[in-house]
């Protein structure tokens, strides 16, 4: 399948650059774990998890905002509120960090939509 072949090749190129593309590869299983068939919410928050602190290392800010964005949709799609909005604020300060005001104001419209479905 191709989504297998993307993630083997990211693996390839981190062997050779482990910090450049660890996380991407991290990101990768985790979203792949999250939209299967039958989700694997453990495997999917780890891998989510590990993509974060591997950006976090090399220093991508930008990229470990990503990964606590596209961690929270998962956690708002399985139910998890609290862990949604907790990686959703995280994801905020990434991207507040990074200057991406249009990504800051993305994530306040998804916080607040959250905490309004949630009440």
């Amino acid at each position: 399948n191709r989504t297998e072949k993307s993630i083997a090749s990211m693996k390839k190129a981190a062997e050779n650059s482990e910090w450049n593309f660890q996380n991407k590869v991290y990101l990768l299983e985790a979203e792949l774990s999250s939209v299967s068939k039958h989700i694997d919410n453990d495997e999917a928050l780890e891998k989510y998890n590990k993509a974060i602190e591997a950006a976090k290392r090399s220093k991508f800010i930008h990229e470990e905002g990503l990964a606590c964005e596209l961690a929270g949709f998962h956690c708002n799609r399985v139910g998890d509120k609290t862990n949604a909005l907790n990686f959703l604020s995280r994801a905020k300060e990434c991207y507040n960090e990074w200057g991406s005001r249009m990504k800051v104001k993305f994530i306040d419209n998804e916080i607040q939509q959250i905490n309004n479905t949630a009440s």
